[in-house]
C-alpha cells in the first residue's frame, strides 16, 4: 500500500512539472492539488516556515593540507666558498642578523695564496707602468727606439691581465684584496633574518660542499598544497585562503594564493599551489602542518539554495515554493554536487527571483505525505 502511495505522489509531481518548462517562473506554473501543501496559521507557526529568494551560488571552498615553509626568496643556505678551518663562530641558532653581519671566520691557506698572488701582480703591474711611462718619454725625446717602447707596453698589458685575473680569483672566492695576505675568510649573512640552523664548529675544517648556516626571514612564509587537477579550472591566483595550523587551532591566518604551478604530477594528478601568509609575529614555523580553505569560483550564472531547502519525494529532489497564502508547492529540481557551506547548485527547476522555503521544508514534506496518505485511504 505504501509503494502505491509513493507512485501516486510521484505522478502528481511529474504532472505538476509538465505544466510548464523548468525555465518558467514559479508564478506562471499552475499547481496540481497533489503537490501543494496548505497550512493554517497555527501550522505555519509550528513549522517555523522561512522563505528567501533564489540567488547566485556562493563561492565554494576546498580544504587542503600542507607544510609550512620559508618564502623561497627569504631563506639562504650559507656555505664557505673556500676550504679552511673555522677560527671563530659569531652566530648561534636564534640569532637575529642583518645582511652583511659576520657569522664565522675561517683560516684559509688557499685564500692566503690567492691574496699573495694578487699582491705580487699589483707590484708587478706598478713596475711595468713606470717602465712604460719612462720608455714613452724617452721615445718622444728620440733616445730609445719604437721597438723598446712597444716592448714596455706589451709588458704592461701582460701585468694588467695578471692583476685582473688575481682580482677575479678573489671575487670568485667571495673575498676582497688584502695587502696583508692574512688568509682570513669572513662568512657573512646574505640577508636579514634569523639563524635557524647552525652546523659550524670552531676548529672544524670545512669546504664549499658543506652548509654551515641557514638564515631565514619569517615575516612571510609559504604553505605548499597539492590540488587535484579536476579543481584546477576553478582556482585563481589571488583568491583568499584561510589557514589553520595544528599548533594554533583557534588562530586562523588569512592569506592568498600566490602561485599555481604549471606542471601536473603525473602520478598523483595534482598541481602545486603556493599560499603566501603574513607571519609578523613568527607564530608559524617551517615544518608545521597546516590546513587551508581555498575559495573556488562558482560556475558563471549558477543558482544555489541551502541544503535544508531540498527534500526527497518519490525518488526526486524537490523544493517548496510559495503558491499563495498558506500554500506551498513541491517543485522538482535538478541539483549539482554538494558545495561547501551547506549549499547546493540548482541546474534546473528554478530561476533567479523565485522564492523557496529554506526553513521548515521537512515539515511541509511531512504534511504533503500525510495528505497523500489520507487521500489514498478515501
Amino acid at each position: 500500500m505504501q509503494g502505491y502511495r509513493v507512485v501516486l505522489l510521484t505522478l502528481g509531481l511529474l504532472a505538476g512539472a509538465a505544466c510548464g518548462s523548468p525555465e518558467a517562473s514559479s508564478e506562471q506554473r499552475p499547481a496540481a492539488a497533489s503537490d501543494v501543501v496548505v497550512l493554517d496559521t497555527a501550522q505555519m507557526r509550528s513549522a517555523a516556515i522561512a522563505v528567501q529568494p533564489v540567488g547566485a551560488l556562493p563561492a565554494d571552498t576546498i580544504s587542503l593540507t600542507g607544510t609550512v615553509g620559508f618564502d623561497g626568496a627569504r631563506v639562504s643556505h650559507v656555505a664557505s666558498r673556500i676550504q679552511g678551518r673555522i677560527r671563530r663562530v659569531y652566530a648561534d641558532i636564534g640569532t637575529h642578523v642583518s645582511r652583511g653581519d659576520t657569522l664565522a671566520v675561517l683560516d684559509s691557506p688557499e685564500l692566503g695564496a690567492a691574496q699573495a698572488r694578487w699582491a705580487q701582480a699589483r707590484v708587478s703591474r706598478d713596475v711595468a707602468r713606470r717602465n712604460f711611462d719612462r720608455a714613452e718619454r724617452l721615445y718622444r725625446d728620440g733616445i730609445v727606439s719604437e721597438r723598446r717602447r712597444l716592448e714596455a707596453e706589451a709588458t704592461l698589458r701582460e701585468q694588467d691581465a695578471s692583476l685582473t685575473a688575481a682580482l677575479q680569483t678573489l671575487s670568485a672566492l667571495g673575498a676582497s684584496p688584502d695587502s696583508g695576505g692574512s688568509g682570513l675568510f669572513v662568512i657573512r649573512a646574505p640577508l636579514d633574518g634569523e639563524v635557524v640552523e647552525k652546523h659550524a664548529t670552531e676548529g672544524e675544517v670545512v669546504g664549499p660542499e658543506e652548509n654551515l648556516f641557514i638564515v631565514g626571514e619569517l615575516n612571510r612564509v609559504w604553505l605548499l598544497l597539492d590540488l587535484y587537477e579536476t579543481d584546477l579550472r576553478r582556482l585563481r591566483v589571488g583568491v583568499p585562503a584561510r589557514v589553520v595550523a595544528d599548533a594554533y587551532p583557534q588562530t586562523p591566518f588569512f592569506a592568498r594564493v600566490g602561485l599555481i604551478s604549471s606542471v601536473i604530477d603525473t602520478v598523483s594528478r595534482t598541481v602545486k599551489v603556493r599560499v603566501e601568509i603574513s607571519n609578523e609575529q613568527h607564530l608559524l614555523k617551517p615544518g608545521m602542518f597546516a590546513r587551508a580553505g581555498l575559495a573556488l569560483a562558482a560556475p558563471s550564472g549558477a543558482l544555489g539554495v541551502p541544503h535544508a531547502a531540498v527534500q526527497s519525494l518519490g525518488g526526486r529532489d524537490v523544493v517548496f515554493v510559495p503558491a499563495g497564502a498558506g500554500r506551498y508547492r513541491a517543485t522538482p529540481v535538478e541539483l549539482g554536487p554538494p558545495r561547501a557551506g551547506g549549499w547546493l547548485e540548482v541546474r534546473s527547476g528554478l530561476q533567479v527571483g523565485d522564492s523557496v522555503v529554506v526553513s521548515g521544508a521537512f515539515a511541509l514534506k511531512t504534511h504533503l505525505l500525510q495528505s497523500a496518505n489520507e487521500g489514498s485511504d478515501r
